[in-house]
């Protein structure tokens, strides 16, 4: 490395200004002076994130305020930071400051030349690595992870200077390689807070955790393995023993110990529901920490979220009987390449067992025993696929499943007194042990409320728990969550700043707190008096610098409620300050309602659901997008608020909620919840379901399902008896909608039974109901229906079918994008009916439902192709990869098998958008395959009694 040279900012400054000096003033603009001081400032601020425009002012002497006034229109953009609204060179102009710069003695040297701000990350990691003193990648925090990222960004924009660098010592990351760590940081980083170095204890359970876990005998099943599930109350440390146990194997991205994933239910997108989640997460995580294995990580993780995708799809559409049986196979073909990826690309040759733990469970448990039971299910064949697998669970209630329970109790006296010696020490206190185990003795051994009455002494002094009548009221009740909130209570109450207690008070009811916040929604209710803009700011430090109270969201102006503690403590703020909080809840609706972003509907959306509003005015304010940001806050609502969100988020309401439920939300409800039964074949269930309001049995929708569910079950005659009484109930209310729902359906029963003629006639009526709707899509369904029924009734070939053709066909090429995706079962049966005359229907439907090589369709499919047909599209398929072409013999690759049906349908497109030689047999032989998959009766008899658990998608 060449020789680190210091130059002072005096130097800097003094150079900057000899520069100005030399510059020969003119008056028009922009003169040298005003070009030379745009230099100036540009090289300045080329390796800072960001900046106040007074830092560089004073650079030059006099200022040039027109300079700068210039500089920054032409060179900067306006950016928010955790400093408040700063200034940020533009991409090309940093990329220009930082060519012309070229050095590390003039990159240094602009950044001495500028306050440095406590914030800024990028200039931070700038300089350490300028002076070679960055931690490794691995070593740094997300903060310094953040800095390092912008830092390889801005210079992989300027090569040159890169280059120089590189040859001056400097040792810089890859890009890739510093985006891994964070997202391997964002990972471990959560585990590291909770597992800090303040643990102590739990060494029994650690034990426990470790002999199970680096037990390398096989285990073929739940059964045998009977995974370790650790169980207790809120606060009492089961996220931080395993995280403790994974951060003690886990090691570093590329070097890690044992293989391990940590799955935590608090996250939105991870469902026991849909366990393929739970298999794309693991695939991610250990393509982060085995990069070697990175790209047969991705590749597994997106082919199993194209499964999800695919099966989500034609549930939420809403079709007709279970799901295809293919895409029940897809799962079980994933669990094996998951299998077979943890045995030869993590440990090959080795016995070393996979951990993969899985946190939070009570909110698993939360989403019903149809989910579990589908959670159970999908980790035993798990399990039997890997026999190396080994479940850690962590929750707060036993599992209702063959386990090692492990109830995890306080800590051990002992412990607990040191632990809370520990946090007193940490907060600069120090007291007898005889004080910390009189503490522990009446407050418990529940690590969150030791850490609380630490805070409670560090801020009232010791004297305050040596008081019995304190402690009696403090223990008025014996539950570790109550303890914890009157411990909060107290903390609130004694906060020093007479504002930041009325702004902590009732103020905490908000989720997110931002100087504007303060400004706009709190200021009022907590009787704060005029806040502006420079007191709101303030306000806002005070209250981050209570790390009790709050956490700082990393790179953004916002504080949020400490989760550990926000569950048991609002409650209280509710019931203390109930109307202060009503208004709240009100300000913040109108202050949400105006802003703009995600965040901001979000937030929106969660004050009308606490007001306890409507379904109405909740169903216009509504985003899927916004609505996935609330999952954390079901247990805050009220029941109103609880179950519509729950509706909305696709989870099941447990049955003291939905007695709250409004008739439109428990009609959602439950149409949501019976769809996913009958998908999965359960019509028992769903009759079951139906009958608990009999007041909504007249609904379409409800009546809809029980049909469906009677036909299930092979009570046709029934089935359709109810359907010809809600039609005419729905003829009666002027239903359109409601009547081509039920006719489709009688016309599919009727169909099922061979009785053509009836399901024909009903298809008739169902048309001219349809031509009343404004949605074509219903109108494409009834004629799409009748082509099918015309075929398998022989009629096929009739002057009424070919006149229904035309009009299908022309209705279908009017079909959008977003429709096509929207309806993904309506574009299957029409690539069946009129595929031959429309390739492009065909090739969407292999890209949306896949392509099977199983049952009657895969048997249709096998049946049309000839060995040429196979040859070309093997030919074609690997000079598309980029694989010289082999003489085909005129099979399949020999890794077809192991495809997804979505994999396969991905690679059946994209060689019939070649326009191949054999494309248009290709598409007559998916026409046929499509064909008998629409032809399968929708409602073959079927019993509750051991079916199968609910697939994926549902």
């Amino acid at each position: 490395m060449a020789e680190l040279r210091s130059v002072t900012s005096a130097e800097i400054t003094a150079r900057l200004r000899a520069r100005r000096a030399r510059a020969e003033h003119t008056s028009g603009p922009p003169g040298p002076d005003a070009v030379t001081s745009s230099a100036v400032y540009r090289e300045a601020a080329a390796l800072l994130g960001f900046f106040d425009a007074g830092e560089l002012a004073a650079l030059e002497e006099p200022a040039n305020e027109r300079a700068l006034r210039d500089f920054i229109v032409r060179d900067c953009e306006r950016v928010s930071t955790p400093a408040g609204p700063r200034w940020s060179l533009t991409a090309p102009a940093r990329t220009e400051a930082l060519e012309l710069l070229g050095d590390r003695d003039r990159l240094l040297g602009g950044l001495a030349a500028v306050r440095p701000e406590p914030s800024d990350t990028g200039r931070a990691m700038a300089e350490a690595y300028l002076r070679g003193t960055a931690p490794t990648v691995e070593a740094q925090t997300m903060d310094q992870l953040a800095g390092t990222l912008r830092l390889t960004e801005w210079l992989a924009r300027a090569p040159r200077t890169a280059e120089t660098l590189a040859e001056q010592g400097v040792s810089l990351p890859a890009t890739d390689d510093v985006r891994r760590a964070i997202e391997v940081t964002a990972i471990l980083q959560p585990m590291r807070l909770l597992a800090d170095d303040h643990f102590v204890g739990r060494r029994a359970e650690l034990e426990l955790l470790s002999r199970y876990a680096e037990n390398p005998e096989p285990l073929p099943d739940l059964a045998a393995c009977r995974p370790v599930a650790l169980y207790g109350p809120g606060g009492v440390g089961k996220s931080t023993v395993v995280s403790r146990f994974l951060l003690d194997r886990v090691g570093t991205a590329g070097r890690p110990r044992l293989p391990c994933c940590y799955l935590t239910f608090d996250r939105a997108d991870l469902l026991p529901q849909l366990p393929l989640t739970l298999l794309a997460e693991a695939a991610h995580q250990l393509g982060l920490l085995y990069p070697a294995a990175g790209e047969r990580a991705r590749s597994l993780e997106w082919a199993v979220r194209g499964t999800l995708l695919n099966a989500s799809a034609a549930v939420v559409e809403g079709s007709t009987g279970p799901l295809p049986d293919y895409l029940r196979d897809d799962e079980d073909g994933l669990i094996r390449r998951f299998a077979d990826f943890a045995e030869t690309a993590l440990a090959p040759g080795t016995t070393v067992p996979l951990v993969m733990v899985l946190d939070t469970m009570e909110r698993a448990q939360r989403q019903g025993p149809d989910a579990m039971a589908r959670l159970w299910g999908f980790l035993d064949r798990l399990q039997h696929a890997y026999p190396l697998l080994r479940l850690v669970f962590a929750g707060r209630s036993r599992l209702d499943h063959p386990t090692r329970a492990v109830s995890l109790p306080g800590l051990e006296p002992a412990l607990a007194v040191e632990y809370l010696g520990q946090q007193l020490a940490a907060a600069g206190v120090r007291v007898d042990r005889e004080f910390l185990r009189r503490i522990t003795g009446r407050i418990g051994e529940n690590p969150l409320s030791l850490r609380l009455a630490a805070e409670v002494v560090r801020r009232e002094g010791e004297g305050v728990l040596r008081d019995d009548e304190v402690l009696d009221r403090i223990l008025s009740t014996v539950e570790d969550e109550e303890v914890q909130a009157v411990l909060y209570r107290r903390v609130l109450d004694h906060l020093e700043h007479p504002d930041l207690k009325k702004l902590a008070s009732p103020g905490l009811t908000l989720r997110r707190i931002t100087p504007d916040v303060i400004r706009h929604v709190l200021a009022v209710p907590c009787e704060l008096g005029e806040v502006d803009e420079a007191r709101a700011r303030h306000l806002f430090e005070m209250l981050a610098g209570e790390g009790t109270l709050m956490d700082r969201v990393p790179g953004e102006q916002v504080l949020v409620h400490r989760a550990d503690v926000r569950r048991a403590t609002l409650p209280l703020l509710l019931r203390d300050k109930r109307e202060a909080t009503r208004g709240i809840h009100h300000l913040a609706v109108d202050y949400y309602a105006a802003a703009a972003g995600l965040e901001a509907r979000a937030e929106e959306l969660y004050h009308r659901l606490a007001l306890g509003q409507d379904t109405v005015t909740l169903d216009e304010r509504w985003t899927p997008e916004a609505g996935a940001l609330l999952d954390g806050a079901l247990d805050e609502l009220p029941p109103s608020g609880r179950v519509y969100l729950a509706d909305r988020l696709g989870l099941p309401a447990d049955l003291d909620t939905l007695t709250a439920a409004d008739s439109e939300v428990w009609t959602r409800q439950t149409v949501r919840r019976s769809r996913v039964l009958l998908a999965s074949g359960k019509p028992s269930t769903v009759l079951a379901l139906l009958r608990e309001r009999p007041e909504e049995g007249r609904r379409t929708e409800i009546v809809a399902l029980e049909v469906e569910a009677l036909a299930a079950l092979g009570l046709t005659a029934e089935a359709l008896d109810r359907a010809a009484g809600a039609l005419r109930r729905a003829v009666e209310a002027g239903d359109a909608s409601g009547i081509v729902d039920v006719t489709l359906l009688a016309a599919k029963i009727s169909e099922d039974l061979t009785e053509y003629a009836d399901a024909l006639a009903l298809l008739e009526r169902a048309r001219r109901m349809a031509l009343a709707l404004p949605d074509r899509i219903p109108h494409l369904r009834v004629d799409v229906a009748q082509l099918r029924v015309l075929r398998r009734s022989g009629a096929e070939g009739s002057d009424a079918a070919a006149a229904l053709r035309t009009s299908v066909l022309a209705a279908a090429n009017e079909l959008s994008r977003h429709e096509r995706l929207r309806h993904p079962t309506l574009v299957r049966d029409l690539a069946a009916e009129v595929g031959d005359r429309m390739p492009g229907l065909v090739s969407d439907t292999a890209r949306l439902l896949g392509v099977t090589t199983e049952g009657k369709a895969g048997v249709a499919l096998g049946e049309a192709l000839t060995a040429d047909d196979i040859r070309d599209f093997a030919s074609e398929t690997e000079t598309a990869a980029g694989r010289p072409a082999e003489d085909p013999t005129g099979t399949l690759p020999v890794d077809w098998q192991t495809y997804t049906s979505g994999e396969r349908g991905e690679v059946i497109a994209a060689y019939l958008d070649t326009t191949p030689e054999h494309g248009p047999e290709w598409t007559e032989a998916l026409v046929k395959s499509y064909r008998a998959e629409a032809d399968e009766p929708a409602f073959e008899r079927r019993s509750d009694e051991g079916d199968e658990s609910p697939p994926e998608g549902a």
